[in-house]
């Protein structure tokens, strides 16, 4: 089980410093479908499932209220990145991100991660919150059990036991699981991702406002589940289920959008 205990406290001075020399090509490889508005009310950053990608998010920008920038971020290890080596350890993955994400804070901002992105999501914002920087509108928790909460880890699983495994989450296509070579190109990627979403996070609250949505049907993440994450928040703070196992993004696209969208214009509502 990997602990991820969070960073020392650097000052908030360290957390805003410019990040000039990353440039543009920083931004490339881990925002590629970036599509910078000439001025934007609010930021959206999206963090996808293990094995996934910003293809996850594909389309999202037509349903987002008018004034919000889709930024849909690309972990190493797939599609352009797939030559690239994947992080395991969270505050890796972290220290690598941050540089990128810290430019496009001058607006407000808010974050979401799906499974695995979850960690993610909530590790920058309390290494933020630690550090007196810059914090979210919000966070939207998807399809994702509280990260604060230990869990037997799948790291140890042989091949045969984490094939398995991805099949029980339906998120893998049975020909993709069913192609050796593939499988044998993508294995790493997936485990590294599985090890990230093993990370045990710290029990400190967030101050800002919080919604977790999980599937109805999802046999991974209960309601109980789905109710600890109150444990981490310090602020506003709502459950909502979709129909649909646990990946609803893509059975219940419509409906979650929708919910989307309704959760950004009420942030945008408050942006003086």
């Amino acid at each position: 089980m990997t602990r991820f205990r969070g960073p020392c406290d650097s000052g908030s001075a360290a957390l805003t410093a410019a990040h000039e020399d990353e440039g543009a090509e920083a931004l490339t490889p881990w925002l590629p479908n970036r599509k910078p508005l000439a001025a934007p009310r609010l930021r959206l950053f999206c963090f996808p499932y293990a094995g996934g990608s910003v293809s996850a998010f594909q389309g999202w920008s037509e349903a987002l209220p008018e004034g919000v920038e889709l930024c849909a971020v690309q972990p190493p290890g797939r599609e352009r990145r797939l030559m690239e080596r994947p992080f395991r350890r969270l505050p890796e993955l972290l220290d690598a991100l941050e540089p990128v994400l810290l430019p496009l804070l001058d607006k407000p901002f808010v974050l979401l991660g799906y499974s695995m992105g979850t960690r993610i999501a909530l590790a920058l914002t309390q290494r933020w919150q630690e550090r007196g920087g810059p914090q979210p509108q919000g966070l939207v928790m998807c399809a994702a059990a509280a990260p604060h909460v230990s869990r037997p880890s799948r790291e140890s699983l042989d091949d045969a036991r984490f094939l398995e495994l991805l099949r029980n989450y339906e998120g893998t296509p049975p020909e993709v699981l069913a192609h050796r070579e593939l499988m044998e190109l993508l294995l790493p990627v997936l485990r590294a991702d599985f090890a990230l979403s093993d990370t045990v996070l710290p029990t400190t609250p967030v101050r800002c406002p919080m919604s977790v949505w999980g599937g109805l049907e999802d046999p991974h993440v209960s309601s109980e589940e789905l109710e600890r994450w109150r444990e981490l928040s310090a602020g506003e703070f709502r459950i909502r289920r979709f129909p649909g196992r646990h990946f609803f993004l893509r059975t219940h696209r419509d409906a979650l959008l929708a919910a989307l969208h309704s959760e950004l214009t009420g942030y945008l509502a408050r942006d003086p």
